[in-house]
């Protein structure tokens, strides 16, 4: 606890002690590029004067979008420091940058945005990284340690189904993520941390800072050399670990063991076995909320798991009534990481804030004291057979029966109501589709009630953050690519 009058140290206060006791232990990784502790207390103090000069203040909103995490990281830590509250886009093809800049004072990017009046927009092109290159670090720095009511971050909701709700954290929410992120992740100053994601996500933001607090390395290098790397956690979307395993040698094992934690989805038991075999460590499946950080560190394969320390949940009804023990129902959870509510929503926030609850509208089940069972999106379920399933549990079952690559299954309402099941295929070297649309009809036990539309894509779409794109793909099942049946 900080003395009194005083708050707790922010990250760049935290990175400072590290630098000016250990200088030159390692800091951050992206590519072949390294620096050290003191390499980036240095950058840092530069950025801080530049911001400052610029005239970036205490309160102000401060956007930034980069394509590389050294930079991303440099300019919030330093906003940070300045008292700003801080928030991140991609800097490319992010479809709700421009509503998060109605929301912001400052944006900055390395690529150029559509911004508009009076929010002021700073590039980052070479004239500005050589202003920071450039800068003085002899003179005084500020050191503004928000009080823990004050707001420091704003973040936002996936968007996988939609437009991206944004949500104001105020710090001591921020400080649990940070603070339960280092926790619940193992992390220690021995650390190498990978991240395969976005600082779109606060979970990439949190857990990155938790590392630089502690004197860890945050490393962000090209999926082919993360076999030669010297990591000892992985930090990763599904899908983008997927990714890195296939740039894997045939047959690589790493030499120690990995431990891998995963964000934004569900990890299929598939995925589970291949990355424990590569990476010879724990991989947990992480199921959480944007509006409420962490709640089950680690799901089994049949999305089972221990609620978090901190977290208090319950099962209720539509009508928000709890249910007893074992009945399926609708997740509510606080916790000391919440939003509020949504910013500029307050019909969405009514719905999902209640008497200090988030409702999170996903299904499930309390199977034992505080051990949830996930069943999947309250707006997600799929009709099959007449019963209500998961997405997720069909998603393993057409796994099974086809071997697909990859594959999602969505509700739909197409043909007139006819066909109510999307199931979308990654899959090569198919010569019989309709003897594939045969077996899953039968292994779905898809009854007569409920018609499927089978596509099979190279690819299934997936949005900057590399999260499945449910509005995409649902258009491919309106109008499905040749081959569909």
């Amino acid at each position: 606890m900080a003395a009194a009058g005083r708050p707790a140290p922010n990250t760049f206060e935290f990175i400072e002690t590290i630098a000016l006791r250990e200088p030159h232990r390692l800091a951050l990784v992206q590519g072949d590029m390294r620096w050290s502790y003191q390499a980036l207390y240095r950058d840092l103090l530069r950025a801080i004067g530049v911001l400052r000069d610029l005239g970036v203040a205490p309160g102000q909103r401060v956007a930034v979008g980069t394509s590389g995490l050294q930079a991303g990281l440099l300019l919030l830590i330093a906003a940070e420091n300045l008292g700003a509250v801080t928030t991140s886009f991609l800097a490319q093809d992010d479809p709700d940058a421009r509503a998060l800049f109605g929301l912001v004072d400052w944006v900055f990017s390395d690529a150029p945005q559509d911004v508009p009046a009076p929010v002021r927009f700073v590039l980052l092109d070479r004239g500005f990284v050589a202003r920071i290159a450039q800068a003085d670090t002899a003179g005084s720095v500020p050191r503004i340690a928000l009080p823990l009511h004050e707001p420091q971050r704003i973040s936002r909701t996936s968007g996988s189904s939609g437009r991206s709700k944004f949500m104001l954290l105020a710090r001591q929410a921020q400080e649990h993520w940070v603070r339960s992120g280092a926790d619940n992740g193992g992390y220690r100053p021995e650390t190498r941390l990978l991240v395969a994601g976005p600082l779109v996500m606060n979970a990439v933001f949190a857990r990155s800072s938790a590392c630089l607090r502690m004197g860890a390395a945050v490393f962000s290098i090209p999926h082919a050399t993360v076999a030669a790397s010297e990591i000892t956690h992985v930090l990763a979307l599904p899908a983008l670990l997927e990714e890195i395993l296939g740039a894997m040698p045939p047959g690589h094992v790493s030499r120690r063991p990995v431990q891998v934690g995963t964000v934004g989805g569900f990890v299929s038991p598939r995925l589970r076995e291949r990355a424990a075999r590569v990476f010879g460590g724990h991989v947990a499946s992480r199921y959480g909320a944007n509006e409420v950080t962490g709640i089950c560190e680690d799901l089994d394969a049949s999305g089972c798991g221990v609620v978090s320390a901190g977290v208090d949940l319950r099962i209720v009804d539509e009508a928000g009534q709890e249910l007893p023990q074992g009945q399926l129902g609708i997740i509510a959870v606080r916790t000391p990481g919440m939003a509020s509510g949504y910013l500029g929503e307050p019909e969405a926030s009514a719905a999902a804030f209640r008497d200090g609850w988030f409702y999170s509208g996903d299904w499930g089940s309390l199977v034992a004291p505080r051990v949830l069972r996930l069943a999947g999106r309250h707006d997600d379920l799929i009709v099959a057979g007449g019963l209500k399933i998961a997405a997720a549990a069909v998603e393993a079952q057409v796994r099974e029966i086809t071997g697909a690559d990859d594959c999602a299954v969505l509700a739909v309402n197409l043909d007139g109501g006819e066909t109510t099941l999307g199931i979308a295929l990654v899959a090569r070297d198919v010569p019989d589709r309709e003897l594939v649309r045969r077996r899953l009809g039968a292994g779905l036990e898809l009854g007569a009630t409920t018609g499927a539309r089978v596509i099979f894509l190279d690819q299934l779409p997936r949005m900057g953050n590399a999260k499945l794109d449910r509005v995409r793909l649902h258009r491919l099942f309106e109008s499905p690519p040749p081959g569909s049946l």
